[in-house]
């Protein structure tokens, strides 16, 4: 056998394994082994960096969404978010009205409910 004939033997066969690997990828994604996430019952609906290895996460845990605050060392639980309040900014950003709070507001709104749930 010539060189070039090798050369297109091993081009084809490798095409193939190609194509068997993603069939074999696709089917088992579609049966649920290839889930990015394993989990049925949380799901990461947004993430916002604050800095290196800082944010806060707004998670879906069953049928409650809540805000978590993520550093390297710790997770913290900042508060729950309602479905109510969650639409109405939904449609405000759809309809470009209002501003997005500052970070100022962010932290009065903090203050104002880490209070209040020390007091209860």
């Amino acid at each position: 056998m010539s060189s070039v004939g090798l050369v297109l033997n091993f081009v084809w066969a490798m095409l193939l394994v190609v194509a068997l690997a993603y069939v074999a990828a696709r089917l088992l994604k579609r049966i649920g082994l290839g889930k990015s996430s394993p989990s049925r019952y949380l799901n990461q609906i947004d993430y916002l960096p604050l800095g290196p290895k800082r944010g806060i996460a707004l998670v879906q845990v069953v049928d409650r969404t809540v805000a978590l605050g993520i550093t390297d060392q710790s997770v913290s639980f900042l508060m729950e978010v309602t479905p109510e309040a969650m639409a109405q900014r939904a449609t405000e950003v759809i309809a470009g009205v209002g501003e997005p709070p500052s970070l100022s507001q962010f932290a009065e709104e903090m203050i104002r409910r880490w209070k209040r749930d020390d007091r209860a």
